[in-house]
């Protein structure tokens, strides 16, 4: 997060103070402190749970966020441009680490198979770059929506870890991107690593009024920023829209009720806040400046990191239980904003002898796919499952039958592919039994 000075946090908890005040009958001049901070924002009708959404969470994990950050944090050495690296500060001013830092996540990004560039700007003096990925919609590419958070970092010295700030935010991004490759959408994903953040939002800035002046259909904005740490027993994120706008207000609705619809363990707290701290201070703001909903998903700030642009700032320091459901909390908004194409894989399991129905196991694996997807039919024999629209091997197994297995299964998007499964059983081996009498 872009540097505040203290006033600026006292500002914004004496706000959330001020409110339980009033509501315990203080006075009005409370009321005004809380307008000038932030005021909790309404509630809004939650997405359907998606069962490949779930799915595609569950993939999220603490080891695996664990080892990425380590590689961004400089906890262990890298590949990049093909030789082992240490990144011991991303910091925009540090020319050589920054180069590595963005060339190594251009890697990363490349490595899922997906489109990436960089974006180049210049502030003052110094030549800095965006890294972009992105994932084009299907159905309406022209409309865009962004997962984004900055990979640079503080203090400015040689030495410069930031794990939770930004690190975590970065990896969260790094970890969308990866698992999202695969899947196909009606709108336009994409994932962007700025720099130049704690320079007072240089990269986004830049970003931001060039797809202003392209025209560009941005429709939505969820900046992660600082995501990992919690030292408490409440595990509290803050969302921030900005007052007045509402497609930057139901951004927050929405990634506040995917926490409820895919049963995470998160307590959301939304804010409607007009200007100032935290609004201004990451790289939202410059898109909300060029008119395009956008919000900022922070730690509970109440229980903000101490170790805020130090040496300390760390991977041990971070609650990583409490990361992976931010992670999580992260995929589903973006998919669920996104919309994924999804097709349907119906049909019903009999036996060939009887003709008599089956419960089976239905199994359908794609090799861009990491883990299959499965589902078990009824007792009556019924089976659906949805799948993300692509080819796929289907296996319908069951015990003491042979499988039957259909290949080159092929989904489309909003239709229903039937495959109806005939199980033969195994045969029934009799071994011979000898009797012998006793004194033969």
């Amino acid at each position: 997060m872009h540097p505040v000075n203290q006033s600026q946090k006292h500002q914004q908890r004496m706000g959330k103070i001020a409110l339980a005040l009033l509501l315990g009958g203080c006075a009005s001049l409370f009321l005004w402190a809380m307008i000038a901070t932030a005021a909790p924002v309404g509630r809004s009708a939650a997405p359907g749970y998606d069962p490949i959404v779930a799915e595609i969470i569950t993939w999220v994990n603490t080891p695996t966020l664990a080892y990425d950050l380590a590689g961004l944090t400089g906890e262990r050495p890298v590949v990049v441009a093909g030789s082992l690296y240490t990144i011991a500060t991303r910091n925009s001013y540090q020319t050589e680490a920054i180069s590595m830092a963005t060339r190594y996540v251009y890697e990363q990004f490349a490595s899922f198979g997906l489109p990436v560039a960089y974006h180049d700007y210049t502030y003052n003096t110094y030549h800095w770059r965006n890294v972009i990925a992105e994932k084009s919609g299907v159905i309406s590419p022209s409309r865009i929506y962004v997962l984004t958070a900055h990979v640079d970092n503080m203090p400015e010295g040689a030495l410069a870890p930031g794990a939770d700030d930004n690190g975590s935010g970065s990896v969260a991004v790094l970890t969308a991107a990866r698992l999202l490759a695969p899947y196909h959408f009606t709108h336009t994903l994409r994932f962007i690593l700025f720099t130049g953040e704690e320079q007072g939002l240089r990269g986004s800035a830049a970003y931001a009024a060039e797809c202003k002046a392209r025209g560009e259909d941005v429709a939505g904005v969820i900046n992660l920023d600082m995501i990992a740490y919690n030292s408490t027993y409440q595990p509290i994120i803050d969302l921030y829209a900005q007052t007045g706008m509402t497609g930057s207000i139901e951004l927050t609705h929405l990634f506040s009720n995917v926490i409820g619809v895919y049963e995470l363990d998160l307590i959301p707290h939304r804010y409607d806040v007009s200007s100032g701290f935290p609004i201004q201070n990451s790289d939202q703001w410059p898109f909300l400046q060029q008119g395009y909903p956008a919000f900022l998903a922070i730690e509970g700030l109440d229980d903000m990191t101490p170790y805020y642009h130090t040496v300390g700032d760390t991977l041990e320091t971070l609650d990583l239980a409490y990361y992976a459901d931010y992670t999580r909390a992260s995929i589903a908004a973006i998919v669920h904003l996104g919309g994924l194409l999804a097709g349907e894989l119906a049909g019903a399991v009999h036996e060939t002898d009887t003709g008599r129905p089956l419960e089976a196991v239905v199994e359908a694996r794609a090799s861009h796919h990491a883990r299959p997807f499965t589902t078990s039919s009824t007792l009556t024999g019924a089976y659906t499952l949805s799948l993300p629209a692509g080819r796929y091997t289907v296996t319908v197994a069951r015990p003491l039958y042979y499988p039957a297995v259909f290949t080159d299964v092929s989904l489309v998007a909003g239709t229903v592919t039937t495959h109806e499964a005939m199980l033969t059983p195994w045969p029934r081996l009799y071994l011979p039994v000898v009797i012998q009498a006793y004194g033969d």
